[in-house]
Formats: C-alpha cells, structure tokens, sequence
C-alpha cells in the first residue's frame, strides 16, 4: 500500500474511532447528568453535510447523502484518540 493511501487510512480510522468514542462518552454525561449546563453543552450536535437525496432513474434508485455530527465530547475523542495513536506508534 502506498505511503499516501496508508496516511489516508490512518487518518480516517483515527476520526472514526474518537468519534465513537466521543459519542459514548457523551451518551454516558447526558445520562448522568440532570437537564442543565452540563447536560446541554455535551449533548448539543452541530449537524453538516448533504441530507439523504434520492435519484429515480426507473429501472434504477440511487440514495446520495452524507452527514457528520459533531458535539464537544466527539471532538475531544478524536483529538484524544490521536494523541493515543501518536503515542503508541511513533
């Protein structure tokens, strides 16, 4: 595999990781905490990208969309999962 498609790949997994683990994070504050400050600034989504959009063709129907949600414990997920993934493999 290529330097540049390794790079890519890396760079994706590392996202796709702290984003999850950004999301379950977030999930477990929202649930521990009770409506207020906190509850709100971990559990408010900032939502962007293209809504699902069909294409009919007739013999043919081909769905086109991507949307990222982001909220504050995914990006502290995935800035944590690069700092873990720096640090182990140097």
């Amino acid at each position: 595999m290529a330097d540049g498609t390794k790079n890519i790949l890396t760079g994706v997994v590392i996202v796709v990781v702290g984003a999850l683990l950004g999301s379950f994070i977030g999930g477990f504050i929202g649930h521990a905490f009770p409506e207020g400050a906190v509850h709100d600034l971990f559990s408010k989504e900032i939502s962007a990208g293209l809504e699902p959009t069909q294409l009919d063709l007739r013999v043919v129907e081909v769905t086109f969309g991507c949307l990222l949600k982001f909220n504050v414990p995914s990006v502290i997920g995935i800035f944590l999962s690069a700092y873990l993934f720096r640090s182990f493999f140097k």
